[in-house]
């Protein structure tokens, strides 16, 4: 039986270290092993807009936690508004906390 000589132990260590990286991404991808996903699950409750109603006073009332710069931004992403301007009678969709 033939003996194996280790030549370069750096090029060695740089081999074992790849393959065991490689092995356990290998084994994540199998299994599915994950800590990137997200368990949170976002709800929204349905609130109309009456006359007077901007987003900063819907995100003070309901976003209370929430700098109302940061909640008028997310308040218009959610439901896709192009604008501040609101219409009495829109539904707008906010998150609960």
């Amino acid at each position: 039986m033939r003996g194996y000589t280790i030549t370069s132990k750096p090029r060695f260590i740089a081999f074992v270290t790849i393959t065991i990286i490689l092995f356990t991404l290998i084994f994540n991808f199998m299994f599915e092993i994950s800590t990137a996903q997200s368990e949170t699950v976002r709800e929204y409750v349905q609130v109309g807009v009456f006359s007077g109603d901007t987003l900063w006073s819907i995100a003070e009332d309901y976003m209370p936690d929430m700098d109302p710069r940061e909640a008028v931004y997310i308040l218009t992403e959610i439901n896709g508004l192009e604008s501040s301007n609101l219409i009495p009678g829109m539904i707008l969709d906010v998150p609960v906390e």
